[in-house]
């Protein structure tokens, strides 16, 4: 008996410690994907900005002539400078300086043109660099209006291609603060844009003391960055000394990267609070094993309390049993619900309601030719991303994501008006073609995944096979007018 005790006893201690292990790796992968995700929306929100003002920069740089002829045209608050620089809220302000650094013409108050940026980084790398590119400075103060910018400035030459000035735009600081400050973050989380020399540009929630401090030591940049453009690592933050988990993107048109770390031990005691409390229930479940055993060995001729230790025994194999059946009830490839979670949900969910029953049934488009492009085992790839992208959607606790089969995928809606249930449909087509996964197979002009949808709502009494059905000739009518789109039972096509 007491060999018996000591093996249940390791038993639970281990079972418990490999499903707590295996939670905490599974909250890990969870958050490396938010935090690729939402570094890689930084990054397209930052090669937006500086893509504008490129733009913005090449139009002087045709001008330049008319400019150098003419700069009072171009200059003060109703000139040319200023007409281009209204669209673009990031812009403090488009200049142009001769070859001695002298301001010729600004979007700015005329009463700052005599000023000299001759001294100014991005002036003396033009000068000294025939590159014709845009030119991604440090964070300066700006002398005409007292702000914190990133400058981003291009050569300009004259027809023989000699040095003629510098057209620069000013990027205000408190424009990436003002977005950064729109994501939702626990105070030790931080979002950080930088240059490829690890040249710190902005970074929330630190103050702008920090601004041009150096995280070039960082494993972002001695190791991360030249094995993957976009990923995800754990590692000591260079500004605080705090461990985060780093997701990070690089711009694909410009030398800057885009961070965003989650500290870990924030995370580590969320995780634990949410798993405390079955954290209790084992150790007090294994204080009872431990305090029946012995029990039953100071009573052990008493056969009724043997057989009560015996069914006690029982009952914890019927447990573990029960935590295997909810284990088979997840698909291995993708973590979602499996097909037969689906079934049982979608029955459970009509058994009885008193409201509609919404179901949408996903299914990527041209994935065999994917397999073929790209092999199954990418294929597998992409099915997980797209799961991952399906997982992490707004829903209420009680919508379900499952995996139907093969490359369709569903969204189960109780108490949801068909309505409704196109927005759902509209978000996850949107989230997916966010996600960008190359595609060079489809006949979509993107060349990217994307999903078809079908939806179908239930009327009182609708049966699970009738609802599927529905969903099914939806899905195949979306497919069929061109894929990439949602259609409803009503066999309305939703782009």
């Amino acid at each position: 008996m007491l060999l018996f005790l000591l093996f249940i006893s390791l038993f639970i201690v281990t079972a418990c410690s490999w499903a707590l292990w295996q939670s905490w790796q599974h909250r890990l992968q969870d958050v490396s994907v938010q935090a690729r995700n939402q570094a890689l929306s930084l990054s397209r929100q930052a090669q937006d900005t500086f893509l504008q003002v490129s733009i913005a920069l090449d139009e002087i740089a045709r001008q330049a002539d008319a400019v150098y002829s003419r700069p009072e045209a171009y200059s003060g608050r109703h000139g040319i400078l200023a007409g281009l620089s209204l669209p673009l809220p990031q812009l403090g302000g488009l200049y142009v300086y001769d070859k001695e650094g002298n301001w010729l013409a600004t979007s700015r108050d005329m009463a700052f043109k005599q000023m000299n940026n001759a001294d100014r980084d991005s002036f003396i790398w033009h000068r000294d660099h025939a590159d014709p590119g845009v030119h991604i400075g440090q964070v300066i103060r700006s002398r005409s209006a007292e702000e914190l910018v990133i400058p981003v400035s291009l050569r300009l030459n004259d027809a023989e291609g000699n040095f003629r000035g510098v057209a620069l735009g000013s990027v205000k600081v408190a424009f990436f603060r003002q977005f950064y400050g729109w994501y939702e973050q626990s105070p030790g989380d931080m979002l950080a844009l930088m240059n490829t020399e690890g040249i710190l540009l902005y970074a929330r929630p630190f103050p702008d003391s920090v601004l041009n401090r150096s995280l070039s030591s960082s494993p972002l940049f001695t190791r991360l960055l030249s094995q993957s453009r976009i990923g995800s690592s754990t590692w000591e933050s260079r500004l605080d000394g705090e461990e985060r988990l780093f997701g990070y993107a690089r711009l694909e048109r410009y030398p800057l990267v885009t961070a965003v770390g989650y500290e870990t031990q924030a995370m580590r005691y969320a995780w634990w609070k949410s798993n405390n409390t079955g954290i209790s229930i084992n150790i007090f479940t294994w204080l009872l094993v431990l305090l029946f055993g012995f029990l039953v060995l100071r009573q052990l001729r008493a056969s009724q309390r043997s057989q009560q230790a015996l069914m006690h025994t029982q009952d914890e194999l019927t447990r573990l049993n029960g935590t295997l059946s909810d284990l088979a009830m997840l698909d291995g490839l993708t973590g979602l619900g499996n097909r037969r979670q689906f079934d049982f949900y979608l029955e459970m969910s009509l058994r009885g309601a008193a409201s509609p029953v919404s179901l949408i049934m996903f299914d990527v488009d041209y994935f065999k030719r994917y397999n073929d492009e790209y092999g199954h085992i990418a294929g597998d790839r992409c099915l997980q991303e797209v799961a991952a992208v399906l997982k992490h959607l707004p829903l209420r606790s009680t919508d379900r994501v499952t995996r139907y089969g093969g490359e369709e995928f569903a969204i189960i809606l109780p108490g949801t008006h068909a309505r409704d249930a196109e927005k759902v449909a509209h978000r996850a087509l949107e989230a997916i073609r966010r996600a960008a996964l190359p595609h060079e197979a489809s006949e979509l002009p993107e060349k990217i995944v994307t999903l078809s949808a079908g939806i179908s709502a239930s009327p009182p009494g609708e049966t699970p096979d009738a609802l599927k059905l529905a969903a099914d000739q939806a899905l195949y009518m979306a497919k069929k007018a061109g894929r990439n789109c949602i259609a409803g039972s009503d066999g309305l096509c939703l782009l």
